[in-house]
């Protein structure tokens, strides 16, 4: 489950960086809670192509985040954001801004 909900974040970071039909993919079996049977089915897909594509969509995710490392950066600065706020509450709020939390 906490794998599951690494990708999901990691695919709110870089979902602009795949095709329309891997998100399409990925948003089928994560955020509906599509079985890879269902998600096949009405594109006469096999079920073990449908494993293969998302499985290749959390492996671009995962390079993806090597390279850019934005999911990292964002946890850096939302614990900045969490000590500034006794000091800074302004500075705290525009970081969190930024970074969508």
């Amino acid at each position: 489950m906490e794998k599951d909900l690494r990708y999901v974040e990691l695919f709110e970071l870089y979902q602009g960086l795949l095709t329309e039909r891997q998100r399409e993919l990925f948003r089928s079996h994560y955020y509906y809670d599509l079985s890879l049977s269902e998600i096949a089915e009405p594109d006469g897909n096999t079920r073990q192509n449908v494993y293969m594509a998302i499985k290749s969509v959390k492996t671009k995710l995962d390079g993806y985040e090597k390279l850019l490392k934005l999911k990292e950066k964002n946890v850096k600065l939302k614990g900045i954001a969490e000590k500034l706020l006794g000091v800074n509450s302004e500075l705290s709020k525009e970081i969190t801004d930024i970074i969508g939390e």
